[in-house]
């Protein structure tokens, strides 16, 4: 009994699960969306911001997405373009390459608003930045799958494809964080300059108390030798 009672359950569950409208709400939010933010990015960005269009998951899903196209480039790319030796790759080390300095720019961007009077929030900064994520993805996905079947003379099409993504990110990350903290255009040139002085200050004070912390490492670990070899030399 117990047995067809998990079986009515899990037949009940998947009967609530509409797949088509799964699918088509998963393309609306995380191809759609993103799409009508490069071609319309003031209005794109003011629905994003205003109207709530931006989803979590989809933040999340491009964050993931963004390692993976590392962790594809770094093992996948053709031999013509990749100069990696497999063996030397970390995973834990290429999610902190992609982690890492997306949390420094959204910790650095809201304490530079924040003194600038920017309206946006850090998930908001957050969801901007992993939006933004979009082009590079799945641009750079097509460049590592095309370098696998080019020539020497075709490279230019995987340095093309390449450029593209990170410049349409920069293009979406400007106008994202313009419409998000309801900045003028000179306004939001001086935000990404202070962003970029507050980035280089955070890391600093990183450097700084790693620093410290193996200085005191240091110290410690030097107490403790003294402290055993002149308890041997008494024990003798």
């Amino acid at each position: 009994m117990k047995l067809d009672n998990v079986l009515v359950k899990i037949k009940s569950f998947f009967k609530k699960i509409n797949i088509k409208t799964s699918v088509r709400n998963f393309y609306n939010d995380c191809i759609r969306m993103p799409i009508r933010l490069i071609v319309y990015p003031i209005k794109g960005f003011e629905e994003f911001k205003v109207e709530k269009e931006a989803k979590g998951y989809v933040a999340i899903f491009y964050l993931f997405m963004m390692i993976l196209t590392q962790i594809i480039a770094y093992n996948g790319n053709g031999f013509l373009v990749n100069k990696n030796n497999p063996r030397d790759f970390n995973l834990f080390m290429t999610i902190a390459l992609v982690v890492f300095p997306v949390v420094i720019f959204v910790i650095a961007n809201w304490a530079t608003t924040a003194l600038m009077e920017g309206k946006g929030n850090m998930t908001e900064i957050f969801r901007v930045v992993t939006y933004a994520f979009f082009p590079y993805v799945w641009l750079g996905l097509i460049a590592s799958l095309i370098s696998n079947y080019i020539t020497v003379d075709e490279i230019v099409f995987f340095t093309i494809l390449q450029s593209l993504g990170v410049g349409i990110l920069a293009y979406m990350l400007f106008f994202g964080l313009l419409g998000i903290h309801e900045y003028g255009l000179f306004k939001t040139i001086m935000m990404f300059i202070f962003t970029i002085v507050a980035i280089a200050a955070i890391l600093f004070i990183i450097l700084l108390f790693f620093s410290l912390i193996q200085q005191l490492f240091t110290f410690i670990r030097s107490v403790y030798d003294e402290f055993v070899m002149r308890f041997l030399i008494w024990t003798r």
